[in-house]
């Protein structure tokens, strides 16, 4: 049971990264306006965050979907999910209400959205720990497409 979902969480969470890169690889124009709209990067980081973040996601949401290098992409996602999280509570701070730009390029605010996108964002994070935490050692090896695969050293 604990295997099964293991791998329906990692298949979630490709879906989820792979959906959420698709508009900002489309118009990374549109997603550094997003990226500038929270106010915390220089110029140039907004532009760099703006072209690489997508490929990031759309990147370890392959991986995760794959099998391959699943712990190092659990690992990522985790990462970017806590950043994510930072972001929205340092703005909810300073007052700023932003639009998340978590799955479009709107810049528009949203009524009461970071409530929801902070609880999405955890949500997100607690499946990102279970699969970067899970140890499949018990029953297959490697880190690898191939769950079934016993170790015979």
């Amino acid at each position: 049971m604990k295997e099964k979902l293991y791998i329906i969480l990692r298949i979630i969470l490709g879906i989820i990264f792979i959906w959420a890169s698709w508009d900002k690889i489309l118009d990374p124009k549109a997603f550094a306006r997003v990226v500038d709209n929270y106010a915390l990067l220089p110029p140039f980081l907004v532009r760099l965050t703006a072209i690489t973040l997508p490929w990031v996601e759309a990147i370890c949401g392959v991986l995760l979907i794959s099998g391959y290098f699943v712990k190092g992409s659990a690992f990522i996602v985790d990462i970017l999910m806590i950043i994510f999280i930072l972001a929205f509570v340092v703005n909810i701070y300073r007052g700023i209400d932003i639009s998340c730009g978590c799955f479009s390029n709107t810049v528009e605010p949203r009524e009461g959205g970071y409530f929801f996108d902070i609880l999405r964002d955890l949500l997100i994070l607690g499946a990102g720990g279970y699969v970067f935490f899970f140890n499949k050692d018990e029953t297959a090896s490697g880190d690898g497409p191939s769950d079934k695969v016993k170790d015979e050293g």
